[in-house]
């Protein structure tokens, strides 16, 4: 893994806690929804260490590479859906919390900051109290390495 010092939250909370809660989503299955008004602007994630598991490219592909049983087919099924690629770690960031509900949105109100830190997650408009947060998964990106696993990435895919 890249050696850069990761953009943890140094907090106690991770906003999340104040800003989301996960309900039946119409876009897909669960997903998070402000449980209070978010201005535009507002970082409403902020991954803490423990908010995330940080899975490398050469853990992902001697997992990928070893005999699978059920089970591990379905770990490397949920890893592929709760994660999203970090290209300044050339890893997977795989969400612990409750920010793997949000759905995605071509119209979406919500993505990464300014500066591209991939452990923070800003308002990019107001967002009500009881809407949905999502992101456009379009935005993020891909990963080299993963590509037999395209449809996990591609939201045109789903």
């Amino acid at each position: 893994m890249n050696k850069k010092k990761i953009p943890y939250n140094q907090k106690e909370e991770n906003p999340i806690i104040i800003y989301g809660e996960v309900k039946p989503s119409k876009i897909h299955g669960l997903g998070l929804f402000a449980k209070k008004y978010i201005p535009q602007g507002t970082i409403w994630w902020h991954a803490r260490p423990q908010d995330v598991i940080i899975v490398t490219k050469d853990q992902f592909l001697n997992l990928d590479n070893s005999i699978k049983n059920e089970a591990t087919k379905a770990y490397i099924e949920i890893l592929l859906t709760y994660s999203y690629y970090e290209r300044e770690l050339d890893a997977l960031i795989f969400c612990v919390d409750n920010s793997r509900y949000v759905n995605h949105s071509y119209d979406a109100n919500s993505g990464a900051s300014e500066d591209e830190n991939g452990f923070i997650a800003v308002a990019q408009q107001d967002i009500e109290l009881g809407e949905e947060i999502t992101e456009d998964y379009a935005k993020y990106t891909l990963c080299s390495w993963l590509k037999k696993y395209k449809k996990y990435f591609d939201p045109c895919c789903w």
